[in-house]
């Protein structure tokens, strides 16, 4: 009786770290210089020297996964793999003006998921308004717009979902950029529903370019006079089907850009789905003991 006890704590252990694994959705944004010649530079891109395999584990702490999406310069809506390798459910449209590297290189998998990122150009943004056109041009560039996340969220057990976006450019000088989440919506990217802000504006100094170690901009760098040093913010308790991440160029450097490498959206899991990972495996334990 004990045996099949522990075998059937051992299963709810089991399916639960299962379905904990694939809790997230990584897009590594790859510098489309390196792909072969004649590649396509829009959609998923595998081939990209920066491109991460299946297999390779990349993120800040508390935020590694395996299993990374690879995406060049600008694609329309795209299914995404999560964290397990199955298919999520949501899907991303993004777009840039271009991309670039960081010479953090492609010797580690962190390595690869900070030197690609798409780019801006410079330019003020434009109003968005509804219906929004999301490829309008590049002067909000570089934008990510996500849709799918309520059936996600339930799919995971899971009750809200944080944002985690990754930046560095090539520069040391202290370019500066500003990143937020908006309301959107809907299938059709040439006539978005657009609304207020999900989010406080987040601004990030780049004054060193990624060599191992990921450094947080924490939610108090809301100006661009205070803005903080760091490459990854993080954007906490949200609940929305779907977002647009915003990005605009900010400071007084000579010149002005707002990159982004990464982009994370971590499940977050509902009390009684985190409870029940804890209870089987204390239950496990306990049976191991009196075995």
């Amino acid at each position: 009786m004990l045996r099949f006890i522990r075998l059937g704590c051992l299963a709810a252990v089991l399916t639960v770290s299962a379905t904990a694994s694939a809790q997230s959705i990584g897009a590594n944004f790859i510098d489309t210089r390196s792909v072969p010649a004649g590649t396509p530079e829009n959609g998923v891109r595998n081939e990209a020297a920066d491109s991460l395999a299946a297999g390779d584990a990349a993120g800040a702490p508390g935020f590694v996964q395996s299993n990374w999406n690879n995406l060049g310069r600008w694609g329309g809506l795209t299914a995404l793999n999560d964290a397990g390798g199955a298919a999520s459910g949501v899907s991303a449209a993004w777009d840039s003006g271009n991309t670039w590297g960081t010479d953090a290189g492609t010797a580690s998998p962190d390595a690869k998921l900070m030197q690609g990122y798409i780019d801006s150009n410079g330019a003020p943004n434009t109003a968005v308004t509804t219906p929004y056109n999301f490829f309008p041009g590049v002067q909000n560039d570089p934008q990510v717009y996500v849709s799918g996340l309520s059936q996600y969220l339930a799919s995971r057990g899971a009750s809200s979902y944080n944002v985690v976006v990754y930046v560095d450019g090539d520069a040391t000088e202290g370019r500066t950029g500003e990143y937020w989440l908006q309301q959107a919506s809907g299938g059709d990217l040439g006539a978005l529903t657009v609304g207020g802000d999900l989010t406080p504006h987040l601004f990030v100094r780049d004054t060193s370019n990624f060599t191992g170690a990921y450094d947080l901009v924490t939610a108090a760098s809301t100006s661009a006079g205070a803005a903080e040093e760091g490459n990854y913010l993080v954007f906490t308790g949200l609940t929305a089907d779907s977002f647009l991440l915003r990005t605009e160029e900010a400071g007084t450097t000579a010149t002005l850009r707002a990159p982004v490498n990464a982009l994370q959206i971590i499940a977050v899991p509902e009390p009684a789905a985190a409870g029940l990972l804890g209870l089987a495996a204390a239950g496990l334990l306990v049976r191991r003991r009196k075995a």
